[in-house]
């Protein structure tokens, strides 16, 4: 077996060598998953020399051909959903279905919609189709922006289908096949599966950017093909636009919190580069991916994507069919997010023939700021929150941040047990990891409530600022 390279022995080499210890300090805090194995990599890297090509094709077939084989996807997914998952067969059995019942996408859109809150109802035995499984499983912890904790479970073909859709999207962004010597950049809390394909198609991540971030140094010797960050770091990426350029960057890609397109094009005039965006989740991963044209196109070898509900705008609910995670199936998902879908079908100008949309409006906490009103990236903060609160403590029932002033945040948890450690030592690291984002020290307070107090709004919120700026 040759020797395993990992991406993170050669980044631990270069930073030494130009001793860039804020950039070193800042890499250490980033979580390397359990799925960033040499075996697992190895695979990837096999399916990937195997099914690039024919996975750039999929996405440009006729309208028809990719529902053929949306259809065949969900028949399989929803009869062995019915036949080995406990709730499924419940909540199914109840509607009247019967095995083989989907016959046409009309069907299939009678069956009920399901969300976070319902599943996480559930022990996890019940809603998995192999309950032995689950000690093997891949497994992923996160609040999103609910403040309602919710458990993923994934086998390994998942994880490795998910990245390769990643991949494809890098190379569509490039507008050229990514090679094996190029670095992907990451200024964000959550890391891809792999941080490399056995030492090829390496990734450096950064969890966090900060103002004294030596960024463009690092950029000048790494020399990174894609950027991939927070919309929130735009603003900083921007002061360090010669190296950015002078470093081979040639896209900039953006994800988890919402952005325009008149900041995106903002930025990539500025910048002098393409900037894409893409709508993913933790739950079912990419959703839809932004072509050079601006138009977002659902990834359909992935995921069947629904508006339903929709207003006379064409604004509705973004519901989500996984097609590719048969161990914890996610069959018609309601993300709680609002998108607007083009109705009209007409090829892209990219040559993409899939489900479009125009616009997505999830994802939008009430941003905190600082008391020099920089925004504070919501994405961070629940980085932050999942880190140190939700993925080690099962009796997080939920929580909710507010901003009460430039210096003060207070904290509201419920939970149904005790927690994982003593609430002291949980407020202060998690005091540390906010003031580190602030840029100060902040002074967080602590209530434990029996319930969390309604908001107005029509979607939960976790994050919230009740500070108003003049």
């Amino acid at each position: 077996m040759n020797k395993f390279h990992s991406s993170e022995i050669i980044q631990g080499s270069q930073l030494e060598s130009v001793r860039l210890t804020a950039i070193k300090k800042l890499a250490q805090q980033a979580f390397k998953p359990r799925t960033d194995n040499y075996n697992l990599q190895g695979d990837a890297l096999e399916s990937w020399s195997k099914n690039a090509d024919s996975m750039g094709r999929f996405l440009s077939q006729e309208r028809a051909e990719i529902k053929k084989f949306q259809l065949a996807k969900i028949r399989s997914l929803v009869d062995n959903a019915y036949k080995n998952v406990p709730f499924y067969r419940e909540l199914y059995g109840a509607c009247g279905y019967e095995e083989g019942g989907i016959s046409s996408f009309s069907d299939f859109e009678q069956l009920p919609i399901v969300n976070k809150g319902l599943l996480s109802s559930f022990d996890a035995r019940m809603i998995v189709n192999d309950p032995e499984a689950l000690e093997l499983a891949n497994t992923s912890r996160t609040s999103g922006s609910s403040g309602k904790p919710f458990t993923i479970y994934s086998d390994d073909d998942d994880i490795v289908l998910d990245h390769l859709q990643v991949m494809r999207f890098y190379n569509s962004c490039l507008q050229r096949p990514l090679q094996k010597h190029d670095w992907i950049y990451m200024l964000h809390h959550s890391g891809l599966a792999f941080s490399s394909l056995h030492g090829m198609y390496r990734t450096f991540q950064l969890p966090d950017l900060l103002p004294s971030t030596p960024l463009g140094e690092h950029l000048m010797l790494l020399r990174p093909k894609l950027l991939v960050t927070l919309p929130s770091y735009l603003p900083l990426i921007l002061k360090h636009k010669a190296e950015v350029k002078m470093s081979g960057v040639e896209a900039i890609l953006t994800n988890s919190e919402s952005s325009t397109q008149l900041e995106r094009s903002y930025y990539s005039q500025a910048l002098g580069l393409p900037v894409f965006d893409e709508y993913s989740s933790e739950e079912v991963g990419l959703i839809a991916t932004q072509c050079a044209h601006g138009q977002y196109h659902a990834i359909e070898d992935g995921v069947y994507l629904e508006i339903v509900n929709a207003d006379v705008r064409g604004y509705g609910n973004v519901v989500c069919t996984d097609l590719n995670n048969e161990l914890m199936p996610l069959i018609r998902f309601d993300h709680g997010d609002v998108a607007r879908q083009k109705l009209e079908p007409e090829r892209c100008a990219c040559g993409s023939d899939c489900t479009t949309l125009y616009e997505i409006n999830g994802r939008r906490d009430d941003a905190f700021r600082t008391r020099e009103y920089h925004l504070v990236p919501s994405a961070s903060i629940l980085a932050a929150v999942d880190d140190i609160l939700v993925t080690p403590d099962r009796t997080l029932e939920a929580f909710r941040l507010t901003q009460k002033s430039a210096e003060t945040i207070e904290l509201m948890t419920r939970y149904v047990g005790a927690p994982h450690k003593k609430m002291e030592e949980i407020l202060l690291q998690l005091k540390e990891r906010l003031s580190c984002l602030f840029g100060y020290s902040i002074e967080l307070l602590h209530r434990e409530v029996d319930a969390l107090p309604e908001q107005k709004s029509y979607k939960r919120r976790s994050i919230v600022r009740e500070w108003e700026l003049n």
